[in-house]
């Protein structure tokens, strides 16, 4: 079922505690010379169409929310960063409205490592009023699945299944060599915030345009080497993966009905 569709009587009919909210959230960011700014996003609420679509009746898919926290993508044109506090009042506008509404299972389809924290938040809080949230990272997943699919930003897990998702938005034919901003000799980035010193990492956060000149960083995960077919396949594995744990977080009974 899609809320956006619904009347409101529909909705009413809907809602109840046996059925489970799809929330996918994002952002607008860079994602290099290749990938569309909307990546974060648009991923995520490919993967709650597909849940959606396998099991209409127990899964209410809402709107995706575009925006998310990515201050260090700023220096970057076309990034739009909202900020925890304001992610945070959206989640929890939409959760309390729902709770409300009787509804108490919700499954935020993330794209975006930055959205952690306010997420986080909002999860708590959706516990300690009754309900219960499961967070999916989806690129988290995928290279834990399969260790092919281990991924950077803006490089080639994203761009793969950004190929499969929208192949007319990615540009490999944009593609420069990145000049990483090293802090020293002895602090050498491994990504964007994480730092190899000796034989283990930190990390030190700075603007991404400091860390990677064309804002995408990989390794071995190279934007060049994406492909749709890859991205078929991580959408294809995930979404089967996904659709058995939202399955079995529907059935979940909560501990305090």
């Amino acid at each position: 079922m899609i809320l956006s569709k619904m009347t409101w009587k529909e909705a009413g009919q809907s809602f109840g505690d046996s059925k489970v909210i799809l929330l996918p959230i994002g952002s607008v960011e860079q994602h290099g010379p290749i990938g569309p700014l909307g990546t974060d996003y648009e991923i995520p609420q490919e993967f709650a169409r597909r849940l959606e679509d396998k099991n209409p009746r127990d899964r209410i898919l809402l709107p995706a929310i575009p925006y998310g926290v990515c201050p260090y993508h700023l220096g970057f044109p076309g990034t739009l960063n909202i900020g925890d506090e304001a992610l945070y009042a959206v989640v929890k506008g939409i959760t309390r409205s729902l709770l409300q509404h009787r509804m108490k299972k919700f499954v935020f389809l993330n794209g975006h490592g930055g959205n952690g924290p306010a997420l986080d938040k909002a999860a708590l809080e959706v516990y300690q009023a009754g309900g219960l949230v499961a967070i999916v990272d989806w690129w988290v997943l995928a290279g834990q699945i399969n260790s092919e699919w281990v991924g950077g930003h803006g490089a080639g897990q994203e761009t793969s299944v950004m190929m499969a998702v929208d192949p007319s938005s990615v540009h490999k034919e944009n593609c420069f060599p990145a000049e990483i901003g090293h802090l020293s000799e002895a602090l050498r980035n491994t990504h964007i915030n994480t730092v190899r010193y000796r034989k283990g990492s930190v990390r030190i956060v700075r603007d991404v345009r400091e860390v990677t000149s064309n804002g995408a960083y990989g390794g071995e995960d190279a934007a060049e080497d994406a492909s749709a077919e890859t991205g078929k396949a991580i959408l294809d594995t995930l979404t089967e993966y996904m659709d058995a744990f939202v399955t079995e977080f529907t059935s979940l009974p909560l501990g305090r009905e």
